[in-house]
């Protein structure tokens, strides 16, 4: 007890609340408030980080370049195991992982007017659970088969993208 005044006055000298005095009960829990600085993680946000496509022909375009860049993961990968000696992922293996996270994060800045649409969603939903399947592999020895289904769902569509920018109905 007579240790407990020392340390009260040395709190309120460094400026310690009671609530920061309580925390230092060594039986509770720390309580971390969440920093705005930092970002905080959550797998189910509805938006990109980066802004949606003005147009269909932008769309289009931002779509290509992330199959494009895909297509050159995947024909790197084609030629080393997909796992060495440790059993780890090679890094070929996880180019083509995070380039198929790409083609989602494309997928997803999708201009508003094809939000609502089942073009839309059906592609984002078949590429979001290829995206899991590729990153939660029963085996690293896929070859490419995730990642390959990814690639034909956004070649899809792009080209009915580019179909309806062109003035064509596609869906």
């Amino acid at each position: 007890m007579p240790m407990q005044k020392p340390l009260l006055a040395l709190a309120m000298m460094l400026g310690l609340t009671g609530g920061a005095l309580a925390q230092a009960d060594p039986r509770q829990a720390p309580v971390t408030p969440p920093q705005p600085s930092r970002p905080q993680s959550d797998a189910n946000t509805e938006f990109s980080p980066q802004p949606a496509a003005n147009s269909l022909q932008e769309y289009a375009r931002i779509l290509g370049e992330a199959q494009s860049q895909l297509e050159t993961a995947i024909q790197r990968s084609d030629d080393e195991p997909a796992e060495n000696q440790q059993n780890a992922m090679t890094p070929a293996r996880m180019d083509v992982k995070a380039a198929a996270q790409q083609v989602h994060q494309a997928m997803r800045r999708a201009p508003r007017e094809l939000h609502d649409e089942a073009l839309y969603e059906d592609a984002e939903r078949s590429v979001r659970e290829d995206l899991f399947k590729l990153s939660q592999p029963l085996t690293l020895d896929d070859k490419g088969g995730g990642a390959r289904q990814i690639l034909n769902t956004v070649d899809n569509l792009r080209r009915k993208v580019e179909q309806r920018a062109a003035g064509g109905r596609a869906g």
